[in-house]
Formats: structure tokens, sequence, C-alpha cells
């Protein structure tokens, strides 16, 4: 026995050694090198430092909210230490944001540089860290380490929001910090984890309303002959919900109240539709499709395989997910709240799908990974497409540092140029 333990720790050092000496001489070979030895906590923080790596060398691309991020930053290096309480104070200043935690990372990191890379490079720290600690969750609830469909799932539910969305790390980073501390509370009942939950809301405002459906989700349990009804209404009658979030924004006052009006106005609208057309009716469209696909899933999944869903997190993740949903039908007519919500509730929906299939034979018929796998790919590919023109492709290439020394050139450009 002694000598086993031995010969393991023997192993983990040599693979430690060999896998940091691969991430110095080609990081991408490392990186890929981790995430098929993902259970070790080695291979997980060569993840964590190629996704900061790729913070560091990200490029910007026209039209996204990196480019109003950067502007910002840069305005940032230009002001005095003693603007920090401003950002502090920014959830009651009128000409403030409520969002305190992307004002306050970008104004730390001003104080010390004016490369955006490391702007970039701390929304990857920050991002990553709750994106792996929630992959890590899911990871460890796989029992036979050979299931092909579990292992899918798992690879799609970790690409629904990969780090790459850091060119919109207000919403998405606030995704990930939410769904953490969510999946405590949801699963395991455990109330302390609302602090992380709650944070989600300093990262963006309408992570609010997300924590009040949670709340009153923690407090009412596993009602669903209460919950049912509300999602039946909130087909019949969507876009209620606008007047109550007015209402309660307006009670808060300040700068929340103002974001609220600047997402609700008219001219934000106008300007949000004709957006839409231009250039993100694919996206859309296909979040739609999944949105709905990952529905009909689950509903298969809860009347036709429910013998393999009996447990007690299970029942409480499906009735979450129910009064979610009603959440996204009510707040549809707000402009881009349906598509956000919709992709934060798809990491919820993927995950029940997933933990159907932990618990699953491969060889039983099961209908599911022939519903779900195109529309999520088709999703994948689409998103990919958006976001390679944020990756710099000599990432990929051998050298730590590279990028930083020729040419830039973007994985978007590269492949469809």
């Amino acid at each position: 026995m002694k000598c086993s333990l031995q010969y393991s720790s023997s192993y983990n050092l040599s693979f430690t050694k060999n896998l940091l000496i691969l991430f110095l001489i080609w990081p991408f070979l490392a990186f890929v090198t981790a995430i098929i030895n993902f259970q070790g906590s080695v291979s997980r923080r060569i993840i964590y430092l190629f996704f900061i790596y790729y913070g560091l060398t990200f490029v910007l691309y026209e039209g996204m909210d990196s480019v109003r991020f950067v502007d910002y930053f840069e305005y940032n290096a230009e002001l005095p230490f003693s603007e920090f309480s401003n950002i502090v104070g920014g959830l009651y200043a009128e000409d403030s944001s409520v969002d305190i935690i992307e004002p306050l990372i970008s104004f730390v990191v001003s104080r010390f540089t004016s490369n955006y890379g490391f702007l970039f490079a701390a929304y990857a720290a920050l991002y990553g860290y709750f994106y792996l600690k929630s992959i890590k969750l899911l990871y460890s609830k796989r029992k036979n380490r050979s299931e092909l469909y579990s292992l899918l799932f798992l690879a799609l539910f970790s690409l629904i929001l990969p780090v790459t969305n850091i060119f919109a790390v207000r919403m998405w980073a606030a995704a990930w910090i939410f769904f953490f501390g969510a999946y405590h509370i949801i699963l395991y009942r455990k109330r302390t984890f609302f602090l992380i939950t709650l944070l989600a809301c300093l990262m963006h405002w309408s992570f609010l309303i997300v924590n009040v459906i949670l709340f009153i989700y923690y407090f009412v349990g596993n009602r669903n002959y209460i919950y049912i009804p509300i999602l039946i209404v909130s087909f019949i009658a969507p876009g209620i919900l606008m007047p109550v979030i007015g209402s309660l924004t307006s009670d808060v006052g300040g700068s929340l109240q103002n974001r609220y009006d600047n997402y609700t106005g008219e001219a934000y609208s106008a300007v949000y539709q004709e957006n839409l057309l231009q250039s993100n009716s694919l996206i859309s469209m296909n979040a739609d499709i999944l949105f709905y696909t990952l529905i009909v899933a689950i509903l298969i999944i809860s009347i036709w395989y429910r013998n393999y869903m009996m447990k007690k997190e299970d029942q409480n993740l499906l009735s979450f997910m129910i009064l979610f949903m009603a959440l996204i039908n009510f707040g549809q007519y707000i402009p881009n709240f349906g598509f956000r919500f919709k992709t934060v509730f798809m990491l919820f929906a993927t995950m029940y799908i997933y933990l159907f299939h932990t618990r699953i034979p491969d060889h039983k018929n099961n209908v599911i990974p022939a519903l779900v796998i195109f529309p999520m790919l088709l999703y994948v590919l689409v998103a990919f497409r958006i976001t390679s023109f944020t990756i710099n492709a000599w990432i990929i290439m051998p050298g730590l540092g590279l990028p930083f020394f020729i040419p830039e050139l973007t994985l978007g450009e590269l492949i469809f140029g």
C-alpha cells in the first residue's frame, strides 16, 4: 500500500512538472492535454492559466461591448485615485453604474497599466474561476467515466458560455457567478450561497430580478401546482413583468432606475431591434431553437424517464426551472432580457439533461441525444463564429508569448476570411 502511494505521488509530481513545461513550450497543447485530464487539480490550473493568457492576447472587434470597456479603461487611466470612491458608491450615484465589479476591476488595473490586454486578463481570471468551479461541480457527478452521453452533455454545457464571452463580461460573468451559487441553493438548500448569487447583481444589475425568483423558490419550495399555472399565465400574458420591475427600480432609485429606463426606452429598443436584424438575428434564432428544444427534452425526461430523476435534487432543479421559465416569458418584451436569460436558463436545463445521462446507461433506448445534439452544436458553432474574431490565432501556436511579437491575426480571419 505504501509503495502504491509513493508511486502515485511520484506519477502526479512528474505529470505536474511535464504539464508546466509543456505550457511554457506550447500553451495550447498543454491546455488540450489538461482538458483531457480534467479530473486533476493541476490540469484545471493549467486551463485557468490559459484563460488568462487568452485575456492577455484578446483582440478588439468592432461592434462588441469590449470596445466600450476599453474606452472606459483608457478614461480611467487618466483619473486620479480619489475617483475610487465614486465607483464604490455607484449604486446610488445618478451618473454612475450600478454594476460595481467591472468598473472596479477596470479602475484597479488602470492604476498599473494602460494596456487593455491586462484588463481582459483580469476579466478572464474572474470569469474563468466561476466557470471552472461550475464545471467541476457537474464533473464530480459522473459515476462512470466511460459514459459517452454524460461526457458529451458536459462538454456542451461548458460551451454554452465559454471564456470567449468576456467580450461582454458583465452579463456572462454574472451568469456563471449566479449559476455557481444557485447550484448549491437549489440542489442542497445551502442558503449561505445567497452571498454568491447576490454578488452577481454587482456584476450585472439584472440579476437582482433572478435573485428575487431564487428567493421565492427557496422559501416556497417545490410547489409545482403553483408554478405550473404561473408558467401557463406567462405564455398567455407575456411581458406582464415590465411594470413590476419598473416599480421596483423606481423605489430603489439612483442609477438602478436610470439603467432600467435606458434598457426599456424607445430609443434603446429601436437601436436594439436594428442591431438584432443586422447582425444578431441568427444568434437569436439559434438560441430560441435550442431553448425550446431543451424544454421538450426536459418534458420527455420528466414524463417518460422520470424513474431516473427521482432524487430530491432533481425535483428541486425541475421546480426552479419551471419558475425561471415563467420569469423569461413575463420579461420577454424588455429588450435583450429574453435572449440573455434564455441563455442562463440553458445552463440549468443542460445540467438537468446531463444529470439524467449520469443515471441512465448509454445502451438504454434514449431519444434525448438525437433531439438535442444538433441544435446544441449549431448554437456552439454560431457563437464560435462570432467570438473567433477576439481570439489571436497565434495563441494556438508553440511559444508562450508569441502573439505579442508578431502582427495580429485573429482565428476568425484565418478560418472565415
